[in-house]
């Protein structure tokens, strides 16, 4: 998608086919670096890019903010922020750099000397993106933010490279036992009602991408509203507005507010 801070909106949930490659069936990273015997050099690629994805999942699972989340969610949520880049991909200068690390990392397996070892992930992270390309990202766990307390969580993505910062958003879908990786921002042509609403009442709106929003549940007490999320754009002084979705593919403009002015409701009364 074109929209820096668009991210995957594929349905994660507990009964996907786990992964990509040899090895996207390993879930857990001390039984996959215990198989390294086994791993033949035409199959590197898959097997040390899913020891990274497991170890940066396992380490963000550490944080007690994400404890409710299930382990393949935040799976499946690193595999998005840094796809593989197969080293048939790379320039020469990223073969070079790609060997130069399997080198190291394969005396550190061999040994079985794989744990809490900086050396080894600064080998990892070099090996599955050596040209420090588009996806050699950064998450920190500290700044992830409870949107919504364990159901709606914010990301923030740094580009090691470029420096470039992107948001991705996760909702973890309890009712359902489901997840997903959303945009917050409604699809244009998907959504076109909802955007001749914001027309009317705001000519010239646009969409604040660079901050987080503010989100909020619907009141539990009606049963009409309870499943909502309801989010609102950076709040600065000028012009602004509230909507609301369920799913996170539809959405229903709830109030706006002109610079200056008071917010006023603009959703057509529930008959």
């Amino acid at each position: 998608m074109k929209r820096n801070i668009t991210i995957f909106c594929a349905l994660l949930c507990t009964s996907l086919a786990f992964g990509q490659g040899k090895y996207g069936k390993v879930l857990n990273s001390k039984k996959l670096a215990l198989s390294y015997k086994t791993v033949k050099p035409v199959d590197k690629d898959d097997y040390y890019q899913q020891y990274y994805w497991l170890v940066k999942a396992e380490q963000l699972k550490t944080y007690p903010h994400l404890a409710d989340i299930k382990p393949v969610v935040l799976y499946n949520f690193v595999k998005k922020v840094n796809p593989q880049n197969p080293t048939k991909k790379l320039d020469d200068r990223g073969k070079e750099l790609r060997h130069t690390a399997e080198l190291s990392l394969d005396q550190y397996f061999k040994n079985k000397n794989f744990q809490n070892n900086q050396v080894l992930l600064l080998n990892l992270e070099t090996y599955v993106d050596p040209s420090q390309g588009e996806y050699f990202t950064k998450v920190d766990a500290e700044k992830i933010k409870q949107l919504v307390p364990k159901e709606f969580f914010g990301f923030t993505s740094l580009n090691k490279k470029t420096h470039e910062e992107t948001n991705y958003y996760l909702w973890v879908d309890k009712k359902n036992d489901k997840f997903k990786i959303v945009d917050i921002i409604p699809n244009e042509k998907e959504n076109a009602k909802f955007y001749a609403s914001v027309k009317q009442y705001l000519p010239k709106y646009k969409f604040e991408k660079k901050y987080m929003p503010t989100v909020k549940k619907g009141s539990k007490a009606d049963k009409t509203d309870k499943d909502f999320f309801y989010i609102m754009p950076f709040e600065q002084n000028k012009d602004n507005i509230e909507y609301k979705t369920e799913d996170f593919e539809t959405y229903i403009l709830s109030q706006v507010k002109r610079e200056g002015e008071a917010w006023i409701g603009v959703e057509k009364p529930r008959k």
